[in-house]
């Protein structure tokens, strides 16, 4: 099955299970309950996070919960970070509190997964989703993400000092109307292979009033293989377009 046929049936089961209907052409059609968006507030987000099908089936492999840590529900403090980060921070850390102390968050929802055995091809899978009073304050925030993440093609941000220090450099910005995507690679620091980067993939969304955040972590030497696929922001991107697609239905 294609990438793009992969997406399809994924998202008509996620509109189904949203309370939508699909036409037989597979145009999504929302169901009497959704006559007017609403906002999405309070546990409601927590519905925008995909579950283990239909995260094991992006990423092509078995996912569960991490029971290192556990799904997160609350309002700004589930932000993780400090106040002021630097520029790029927010493209090499997942829901860093200085992207968003401008902003007037209401809602956060945040879960991480792993995979089932040692030896994956993906190493970690997160999901968030940021709910604001309108719709134009999600909408504000992220134009000024999108912006910065450009700004941010090709920067390494350092997250540690000394002789070795671990840096995440930031390349292969995409950016569409509601959608961000980035690669990011993190620098250990060491010499020969005990260095060698580790790829991840990112992606900002927004719809309605909830900006969504992803991350899928890779294992080490995966550079060259995930090239070949579109890159490792491809998994993130698809996950971040799903999701945004359930706020649509749920709304």
């Amino acid at each position: 099955m294609t990438r793009a046929w992969r997406l399809v049936t994924l998202l008509a089961a996620v509109l189904l299970a949203a309370g939508c209907s699909v036409t037989v052409d597979g145009t999504a059609q929302p169901g009497p309950s959704h006559v007017t968006p609403r906002l999405l507030t309070g546990q409601t987000i927590t519905r925008v996070l995909l579950g283990r099908s239909a995260l094991s089936l992006i990423v092509k492999q078995p996912l569960e919960i991490d029971s290192s840590s556990p799904p997160s529900f609350g309002g700004p403090e589930i932000l993780q970070g400090v106040s002021s980060p630097a520029d790029c921070m927010g493209v090499a850390v997942m829901m860093e509190k200085g992207v968003y102390e401008s902003s007037n968050v209401k809602d956060v929802a945040l879960e991480t997964w792993r995979p089932h055995a040692t030896g994956a091809e993906v190493t970690r899978v997160k999901q968030g989703v940021v709910s604001f009073p309108t719709a134009a304050d999600a909408e504000a925030l992220f134009d000024r993400v999108s912006q910065q993440w450009q700004k941010c093609e090709g920067q390494t941000v350092p997250l540690s000092s000394g002789a070795f220090g671990l840096g995440i450099k930031v390349h292969d910005v995409q950016t569409a109307a509601s959608v961000v995507a980035a690669t990011i690679s993190m620098d250990m620091g060491l010499p020969g292979s005990a260095g060698a980067s580790v790829p991840a993939g990112r992606a900002v969304g927004v719809r309605g009033n909830c900006l969504i955040e992803v991350e899928v972590d890779f294992s080490k030497n995966q550079d060259a293989s995930l090239q070949g696929r579109g890159g490792a922001n491809t998994s993130a991107l698809d996950i971040a377009q799903v999701m945004r697609d359930k706020v649509l239905a749920l709304s």
